[in-house]
């Protein structure tokens, strides 16, 4: 068998670009389907038929080595996006059962201790954390803390994404202080990264709602408008975090007592969040807080509609 990784990826770009969250899964379901059930590996050597009298060594030939390799590279690659997908959708059962069996595969292959079994790590503590489990959630990002320690990895980036996932958390939690500091430290080291805008507003768009939420409303504002005119420029304004950013901003107008604006600024992330990925949790949460908006400027028609909707999403999740 073969597992073009470069094709991989580059077809499922093309997915992605096109918004349909259906045809993708298909796509990474059948390309798993297709690796895991390219051939079968032979009960010995392949060259000898397995007696004693094989001379390969460990019974295995070359051709069922690279087979091995290659195998366990597409599972990988293709768990890794499968799990992130389905997180993005908010499937969790399939999104948990993706991650144990990516981590139980890169066990298998002996890298349980590489900066790569890290990362996943850090994924799947990201989906614990939006399932609301944040012991779990602390717990694995502990987990690849240390792996990352034990390799010697203190880049800007590894060590500025745990900070700002872990200070997601403690927002969660609503440990509002120890989030803003988890967040600035994030954003100190992603300062530090090339060509790394997308992050940056991130980090950005996480600590203005923390300070916010800590009752620093000056800083908050200023670090959400660097974070929208960041998000504004990339992608084509498509970029994935683009609509938290803006369902902060929403946020921020309606406690401010601009309920227009806040009711405005909920529908273009909405529109966002249901392009990119679909009717998700954040669709739900994104609607509703619109209908609670539109409720309080009288206007009872769009208030129901988004209701509906977000009754509608919710009724289809798993």
């Amino acid at each position: 068998m073969s597992f073009d990784t470069k094709s991989f990826y580059e077809e499922l770009d093309g997915y992605y670009a096109r918004y349909d969250n259906e045809a993708t899964e298909k796509f990474l379901l059948e390309a798993l389907n297709n690796v895991e059930n390219a051939m079968i590996i032979s009960a010995g050597c392949s060259c000898c038929g397995g007696d004693d009298s094989c001379d390969v060594e460990g019974g295995v030939s070359a051709e069922d080595k690279e087979w091995i390799i290659t195998r366990s590279q597409g599972m990988i690659a293709i768990l890794n996006e499968l799990a992130c997908f389905y997180r993005g959708i908010s499937r969790w059962p399939e999104c948990i059962d993706a991650f144990s069996r990516l981590k139980a595969e890169m066990e298998t292959c002996g890298i349980m201790c590489s900066d790569n079994y890290a990362l996943v790590t850090l994924n799947l503590a990201g989906a614990y954390r939006l399932m609301g489990d944040y012991e779990k959630a602390l717990a694995a990002f502990g987990e690849a803390r240390e792996i990352l320690a034990l390799n010697g990895k203190n880049d800007p980036y590894s060590t500025a994404s745990l900070y700002n996932n872990e200070g997601l958390v403690y927002q969660d939690m609503k440990e509002f202080t120890k989030a803003a500091d988890h967040f600035e430290k994030a954003l100190e080291y992603m300062r530090k990264v090339p060509d790394n805008d997308a992050e940056i507003a991130t980090s950005l768009s996480n600590a203005a709602m923390a300070y916010y939420s800590a009752g620093n409303l000056a800083k908050a504002q200023t670090m959400l408008d660097e974070s929208l005119a960041i998000f504004s420029e990339l992608d084509g304004g498509m970029n994935p975090h683009y609509a938290g950013s803006l369902n902060t901003k929403a946020l921020f107008a309606f406690h401010a007592g601009d309920v227009e604006l806040a009711a405005k600024t909920f529908e273009l992330a909405i529109e966002k969040t249901r392009l990119i990925f679909g009717e998700n949790r954040e669709f739900i949460i994104g609607c509703r807080n619109c209908a609670f908006a539109y409720s309080k400027l009288g206007n009872e028609e769009m208030s129901k509609k988004y209701s509906d909707m977000a009754a509608a999403a919710e009724a289809k999740l798993p």
